[in-house]
């Protein structure tokens, strides 16, 4: 009893010690308490990038819709380098290189008021051609299609030829050279280069070589690849009242070495190029030329020689050169009726093309009814009043939705009946986001863009709707579809693309994973109280 008598009283004594211990202690031995504990670690998602209310859908196409790779977009702003079209991410794009997909995806930069912008577009075995993009969005669509469809150089209607000589001395020409785009034995263009021109860069600068290389690419003036090859803008800043009709059109190209000659001096260039049968004989034809670092037409007052189906002129410079009449400009603009059919919802291009020149557009999904150019700018896209056209609906996979054969006439308007050449669905995709580090952590993924594309096609932009899913339209039912997501500047962890198989309209959602920084925060451990 007495041992345990010890201990019981050993233990009180030993409590009451440490119950005083938050008071003072007469050995002088003060209790610290622990301080707070390490805050904890909390995963927080990246930064959602700006939303983008607008986009335009580059795609570099051939004449069957197929993608173009390696093709060379270079954007220009009243005859200067852009500087109001960028990137997703803001970066301003004054060139650009198509990949496999032929296109790529960019916007008007914040602020500006940017309405239009040339695009010349060139790749390797096509002839180069500016397109006029017209930025306005009347239709107020949240995706502008801008298909840049190239020619390639064995078209028929179409005829280059390239002749090298040796004959320069320094930067002058010793003997004549002569270059003949013909087809079948007719001359569609012919350029000749006299003895004794000095050459010149565009800054005037002599250009010595040992070598020159003339090139000419001709046009049949009856054809319809005249106006699918010749660039875009003949008629913009016309202030008079008529509108120019290009009867003979042709490039003419000079190089010494790898240096483009521009300009000549002591001689002129005698181009003569094939002309319709039909054109009056006295009458009055004008010559203009593009420049394709500027991207704009100009005036030249060269003296233009009527033949026997031939027109000709002389010229102390190399470019596009198209030789023109003078027209009825048409007042009642173009425009178009679905009397049948359903414009499908990915909506279709419209073209109308024939000898004398060629408009193209888009008409969105549900439409009845489109203004292709309105009674206002009709002299600016070079509608005159007899002007007829072979119209044309298709899709951005090349399916013909509409032909009407034969030429009709453009000035008023025009009924369409689409007819789908295929059985078509339309996908909504869905995307979700979610840290790797902590999947509870969502990320906001709805502003990035959405591409997709069939096997040898060029890339289309989805449409996002107002609950921040993407619309895949035009899908060819049972075909296989890549699609890229562009989460500018998340960083996603592994791929960014998928492929659709066997196309249909089941809805879909697409899981993905990011690197989500940390950061520490909220309280840690209290320790005792003092």
């Amino acid at each position: 009893m007495f041992t345990n008598k010890k201990s019981l009283l050993a233990l009180s004594v030993a409590s009451a010690f440490a119950l005083t211990g938050c008071f003072s202690d007469d050995d002088g031995n003060d209790y610290t308490p622990p301080g707070p504990g390490p805050d904890p670690v909390v995963v927080v998602p990246p930064q959602t990038p700006a939303e983008l209310n607008f986009i335009v859908n580059v795609a570099v196409v051939n004449g069957d819709s197929d993608a173009i790779a390696d093709a060379t977009v270079r954007f220009v702003e009243n005859g200067a380098p852009s500087t109001n079209i960028v990137d997703v991410d803001g970066n301003v794009v004054q060139t650009a290189t198509t990949t496999e997909d032929g296109g790529f995806i960019v916007t008007v930069k914040s602020g500006s008021e940017l309405s239009s912008v040339t695009a010349v577009v060139s790749a390797a075995g096509f002839i180069t051609k500016s397109f006029n993009v017209d930025l306005s969005n009347e239709d107020e669509l949240s995706v502008l299609p801008a298909q840049f469809q190239l020619t390639s150089t064995d078209t028929a209607g179409l005829a280059s030829v390239a002749t090298a000589s040796t004959d320069i001395s320094g930067s002058t020409t010793t003997a004549e050279v002569k270059a003949d785009a013909a087809v079948s034995g007719a001359s569609l263009a012919t350029a000749t280069l006299p003895s004794g021109i000095t050459l010149q860069n565009a800054a005037g600068e002599a250009v010595t070589g040992d070598s020159i290389s003339l090139s000419v690419v001709g046009t049949d003036p009856t054809s319809s690849t005249k106006s699918s090859v010749i660039p875009e803008g003949l008629n913009v800043g016309n202030t008079s009242a008529n509108v120019l009709v290009p009867v003979s059109v042709a490039d003419v190209n000079l190089l010494v070495g790898d240096t483009k000659v521009k300009k000549f001096a002591g001689d002129t260039l005698k181009v003569t190029l094939a002309a319709p049968t039909d054109l009056a004989a006295g009458e009055t034809l004008t010559v203009k030329s593009f420049d394709d670092e500027t991207g704009l037409w100009s005036a030249d007052d060269f003296a233009v020689t009527q033949g026997t189906g031939t027109v000709s002129f002389e010229t102390n410079h190399l470019t596009w050169f198209a030789v023109n009449r003078n027209a009825n400009t048409c007042t009642d603009g173009f425009s178009v009726n679905v009397t049948s059919g359903t414009i499908p919802a990915g909506g279709l291009y419209l073209s109308a093309l024939s000898s004398d020149g060629s408009v193209a557009s888009f008409i969105r999904g549900g439409a009845t009814s489109k203004t292709v150019v309105s009674a206002a700018t009709t002299l600016r896209y070079g509608i005159y009043d007899g002007a007829t056209a072979r119209v044309r609906l298709f899709d951005r996979e090349g399916g013909t939705w509409f032909d009407s054969q034969t030429e009709v006439g453009v000035c008023g308007s025009v009924d369409l009946t689409p007819v789908a050449p295929f059985t078509l669905v339309n996908k909504e995709l869905t995307l979700t986001g979610a840290c790797s580090n902590d999947a509870d952590v969502a990320v906001n993924v709805t502003n990035s863009t959405v591409s997709f594309k069939r096997a040898g096609k060029a890339a289309r932009a989805a449409i996002k709707d107002a609950n921040g899913n993407f619309q895949l339209t035009n899908l060819r039912e049972g075909e296989n579809y890549d699609v890229t997501v562009n989460f500018r500047g998340l960083p996603v962890e592994g791929a960014n693309t998928f492929t659709i198989e066997g196309a249909n309209a089941d809805a879909l959602t697409q899981a993905f994973q990011f690197t989500c920084p940390t950061s520490t925060g909220g309280t840690g451990g209290t320790g005792g109280n003092g």
